[in-house]
């Protein structure tokens, strides 16, 4: 880049010159371009190094800060420290570095760096009240990745929506539904709302009605004889079932991982009813019993 600027202002002088030469060149024309190429090898002579150091310096800033991030990235990598956080500590040191870089390249380039840097706090000032609400999102960011209510890889339920943590920012947190939806949800929303993590465990219940005529005790010991099959269900909280009502209502409260939430309920379900069948245990269905009164007449 360099070179192509100052192969530009050589080729320029040189047609001024020849410009110059010219025989049919007015005295005063001539006066004005030497003024014009005196001013530009002026220039190229004094700022030309200045815009080659700065150069440097803002690509020496970029290799120190990429070459420090990686550093950073694999030392937190080695101490388990967590993604999020990491990930912010990266970013930051790597913007740090490059700050501090075109400043200085800024002053390579002779530009004033205390008035740059007042102008810049005066923009800052003005900009943070135009732009309130995405700043929050940047403040309520910061204060998840430090306090660290969920991860990434966490299933969590906030703001109504429910799902894993795929990646979480500053100014937002993206979350993965069960049936693949990508929700993006700004950080202001999150901080203040009730959050659910089911990173462990999640709560399964299973109700299956039987009738009055069946046998209850055998009913029982199907449904439990079916969840200690089921090789997904988590032994600690241990499972509770039973009768929960009068209806007659059969009632299993499990535990499993929330990856298996949907794949554990169909499979209980089925199965269920698959040995309700075999062992002859009717499940009741919805009817409803009309009876017609008829008036005698007088």
């Amino acid at each position: 880049m360099i070179r192509s600027l100052i192969a530009f202002v050589f080729t320029v002088i040189a047609a001024a010159q020849v410009f110059a030469a010219e025989e049919t060149t007015s005295p005063a024309t001539v006066s004005t371009l030497k003024k014009i190429i005196d001013w530009i090898l002026e220039a190229v002579v004094k700022y030309s190094f200045q815009a080659l150091g700065g150069m440097v310096v803002l690509m020496a800033g970029w290799f120190v800060a990429k070459f420090a991030a990686e550093f950073v990235r694999k030392f937190l990598d080695k101490h388990k420290i967590d993604v999020t956080v990491a990930k912010f500590m990266v970013g930051t040191l790597k913007l740090v570095i490059m700050g501090f870089a075109v400043l200085i390249a800024l002053g390579k380039f002779g530009i004033e760096i205390a008035p740059f840097i007042a102008g810049l706090s005066v923009i800052g000032f003005g900009t943070s009240f135009a732009l309130q609400g995405p700043l929050s999102n940047y403040a309520a960011g910061a204060t998840l990745i430090f306090t660290k209510p969920f991860k990434v890889g966490d299933i969590i339920e906030v703001v109504g929506e429910m799902g894993e943590v795929e990646d979480m920012t500053l100014p937002r947190t993206i979350l993965i539904t069960v049936d693949g939806t990508r929700v993006i949800i700004p950080n202001k929303h999150i901080i203040g709302e009730i959050i659910h993590n089911f990173s462990g465990l999640k709560k399964l219940d299973i109700k299956v009605g039987v009738s009055y005529k069946a046998d209850l005790e055998k009913a029982v010991q199907v449904v439990r004889d079916v969840v200690r099959r089921e090789t997904r269900i988590a032994e600690n909280p241990e499972p509770k079932i039973g009768i929960s009502d009068f209806g007659v209502n059969m009632y299993a409260r499990l535990w499993c991982k929330q990856a298996d939430y949907w794949d554990v309920m169909f499979s209980i379900n089925k199965n269920v009813f698959d040995e309700f069948k075999k062992g002859k245990i009717e499940i009741p269905f919805p009817q409803r019993d009309v009876y017609l009164y008829q008036q005698k007449s007088l």
